[in-house]
This record gives structure tokens, C-alpha cells and sequence, in this order.
């Protein structure tokens, strides 16, 4: 009974969220949605920010599933990160929650929705991150700062899905995992070209 409330909860704050963000949601909203009591929320979060964190935390358990589900043996790194990153923002942007607060984020700087947020994408990238100490360890990539790397390739990829259509015409999917093994893992250069520096 007690998980059920609490999940109740949860599910309802998700909801509010959702519909009317972070900043929008009242206790009061969230207890007539769950129905329940607004004293029994306060008995499982204490505060508004409590219960922001404790969904947060399932969705960065969903993430890190998806994550996972999309990494396959035999296939090569590019090709699990460009699935792994797909799926990731795929799953994000059908999170009518995540999509409401990245736009709060955004339009009104909530720190903690903020907070929350970055929580999300250190996770993804400590997931990245794994993945290409894993690379390294098999010799499919060059030693290098694992955490600089999975930084460059999320960033990398996010600009080429999400800013470069808003400048020119988007990317089929089939060609960013090309795209991503030029620029970051061969170089644009030229061969026998000398490096600036």
C-alpha cells in the first residue's frame, strides 16, 4: 500500500509536470491528481524539489536502459554510440515531461530544474564515457581522455540532429554515424597535410 501511494505520486507529479512544468505544479495539483491527502505527499516528499529529483532519478534509470538495450556485441563503437545516442534523444523527446522542462529550463532558468537536468546528461556521459574506455581497452580506439571524448561525440551528435536542421537541411540518420567516424574518429585533414600548432 505504501509503494502505491508513492508511485501514485510520482506518477502524478509526472503529470503535472508534464502538463503545466516545474514551476507551474502546486502540492495541491499533484494530491488531487494522485488522489491523495497533500500531508501524505509531504510524508513520502517533503518538498516540491524531493519529488522533481526522486522522478528525475527514475528517468535517468530509463535513460540508462535505453542506453544499454542499444549497445550490441559485434557491432563496432560508431555504430553502438549512434544507436545509443538516437535511442537516447528519441526517448527524450517523447518524454512530454523532459520536453516541458527543457523548455523551462530554457525560457526561465529554474535552478533546480536546471540542477536536474545536468544530472541527466552527466549520466548519459558517464555511460558514453564507459563506452569509450571499453573502445580503448579493445584497441578500437587510440588511448586518449575517455571523458573528453564521450563529451566531443555527444555534443557532436546533438549539434548535428538538433541545431544543424535549424541552419540548413537535416541529416538522414544513416549518414551521422558516417559523419561522426570522419570528423571525430579519421579527422577532415587531409593526409601527410601539417597540423596547425
Amino acid at each position: 500500500m505504501i509503494v502505491d501511494r508513492r508511485t501514485r505520486i510520482i506518477e502524478a507529479a509526472t503529470q503535472s509536470f508534464s502538463l503545466y512544468g516545474y514551476k507551474g505544479s502546486t502540492m495541491d495539483q499533484i494530491a488531487r491528481l494522485a488522489h491523495v491527502g497533500k500531508g501524505t505527499i509531504y510524508r513520502f516528499f517533503p518538498t516540491k524539489e524531493e519529488l522533481l529529483e526522486a522522478i528525475m532519478d527514475r528517468f535517468i534509470q530509463d535513460i540508462l536502459e535505453v542506453a544499454q538495450s542499444s549497445v550490441q556485441a559485434g557491432r563496432t563503437f560508431i555504430e553502438n554510440l549512434h544507436r545509443t545516442l538516437h535511442n537516447v534523444l528519441e526517448f527524450r523527446s517523447k518524454h512530454e515531461m523532459m520536453v516541458i522542462l527543457s523548455h523551462e529550463m530554457r525560457e526561465m532558468g529554474t535552478e533546480i530544474v536546471m540542477s536536474e537536468m545536468s544530472k541527466v546528461e552527466d549520466a548519459l556521459q558517464h555511460f558514453v564515457k564507459e563506452q569509450v574506455e571499453l573502445a580503448i581497452d579493445s584497441g578500437e580506439l587510440q588511448s586518449c581522455d575517455a571523458e573528453l571524448t564521450a563529451f566531443l561525440f555527444i555534443k557532436t551528435y546533438a549539434a548535428l540532429v538538433v541545431e544543424w536542421p535549424k541552419r540548413a537541411k537535416a541529416i538522414h540518420q544513416d549518414q551521422i554515424s558516417h559523419l561522426l567516424e570522419f570528423y571525430l574518429l579519421n579527422g577532415a585533414a587531409q593526409k601527410g597535410i601539417a597540423r596547425i600548432g
